[in-house]
């Protein structure tokens, strides 16, 4: 079983995130895929493997909620 697609989503917000979403270790570019779907973009980050996966979860939650 997914457990992240299976998980109640609540609202993110960046002021709740801010921290986390400074670390820049992703991002929206700007681009869309063929498919019109913004794309996410992970820059090469040094400590990537040592960041938390709730962190992880909730800047993934909060950039793909965004219109």
């Amino acid at each position: 079983t997914d457990e992240i697609m299976h998980q109640d989503i609540n609202p993110l917000y960046a002021a709740d995130i801010q921290d986390q979403l400074k670390k820049q270790f992703a991002y929206l570019s700007g681009g869309r895929g063929g498919d019109g779907c913004p794309v996410i973009t992970f820059p090469d980050y040094p400590a990537f493997s040592e960041i938390p996966e709730k962190e992880f979860q909730n800047v993934l939650t909060y950039l793909t909620s965004i219109p």
